[in-house]
């Protein structure tokens, strides 16, 4: 049994976040949320909550020093959303962490989430190791932070692209591939697939929460590649058909805008932690399945759904 760790979750009231709170808290961790509610109005969960934002560094030093394990997963998150505002992006997603790395006091473990997008383009079978190449300011910002995570120690999670549902309170997201064919088949009974024929990595939120867990226990230095499988999108668009009668897949030659195309190998987090991923796409579409047909998400393409919809929208009313 580990020793039962004080967790501070930064940006953990999001996607990722809910989901994660819940399973440190499951394995008997202390844990506590400090969020600036971007994305949300309240925080609803039973879970000690501290309203901050990771830019305001000098409260989150001060907050970090009654914690064993800072998770720093604050961001702004996907080129959509980071193209709303670039150069707010560059002060969130790397200044910030800069900042909270060279100020959180030495002995606390930092756990980061990073991206598997920092690979950009390229053929091969990529590791850790591998050249990196970010094709957008949120793969950018992300590896120059990964870089200072380095320098001070800590474990960077190279995450691939998440799917599937988070915990219940936390907003769900309904710009992410798997998701996205999920919801179009279920409202519309078609999927539309343009070019397909790029590669990603994926893996569920749930086995995102899992590593990070473990990370927290086991306090790992490193950079480390978490996937579940590497898929093609065409592939993937079928395999989602396949689960929700009478879907029609509609097949475009014209390329995705989205230029990312790789795959990873995830050996090397497989052999350091004792979790391996379980959680496929079939599991999480039928779960999405359900949730549609129980009227538990409205309007799929509601912008609160989309990072960067929601963000565009509410850039005209609010500053943040």
């Amino acid at each position: 049994m580990e020793m039962n760790k004080k967790v501070l979750v930064v940006g953990g009231a999001g996607y990722i976040g809910g989901l994660t709170s819940d399973t440190l808290i499951r394995n008997g961790h202390d844990v506590t949320i400090y969020d600036n509610l971007l994305y949300e109005n309240r925080y609803l969960k039973d879970i000690k909550f501290i309203h901050g934002d990771i830019r305001d560094y000098k409260k989150l030093t001060k907050v970090s020093e009654d914690f064993d394990v800072i998770v720093l997963m604050a961001a702004l998150v996907g080129d959509p959303a980071c193209s709303v505002d670039q150069e707010l992006t560059e002060v969130i997603n790397y200044k910030s962490i800069k900042k909270a790395c060279e100020s959180i006091p030495l002995d606390k473990h930092v756990v980061f989430m990073s991206t598997c997008s920092v690979y950009g383009a390229q053929d091969g079978i990529l590791d850790e190791s591998s050249e990196t190449n970010p094709l957008s300011s949120y793969a950018s910002t992300k590896l120059k932070s990964e870089k200072y995570v380095t320098k001070r120690g800590g474990t960077i999670f190279r995450l691939g692209t998440v799917f599937g549902l988070g915990d219940t309170y936390s907003r769900l997201r309904m710009d992410l591939v798997v998701n996205v064919l999920t919801m179009k088949a279920l409202k519309y009974g078609k999927i539309n697939i343009n070019g397909g024929e790029q590669w990603r990595p994926i893996i569920s939120v749930i086995d995102i929460a899992e590593y990070i867990t473990q990370a927290c226990e086991k306090e790992y230095d490193g950079i480390y590649v978490l996937s579940k499988e590497n898929v093609i999108i065409k592939q993937l668009g079928e395999r989602v058909a396949k689960l929700i009668p009478n879907t029609e897949i509609n097949y475009s030659k014209i390329s995705f805008q989205d230029a990312r195309n790789y795959k990873v190998d995830n050996s090397k987090s497989l052999s350091t932690f004792t979790y391996q991923p379980r959680i496929t796409v079939e599991d999480e579409v039928g779960r999405m399945v359900k949730m549609f047909e129980e009227s538990r998400i409205k309007d799929p393409e509601d912008l609160v759904y989309h990072n960067g919809g929601y963000l565009t929208e509410l850039r005209k009313t609010k500053t943040f």
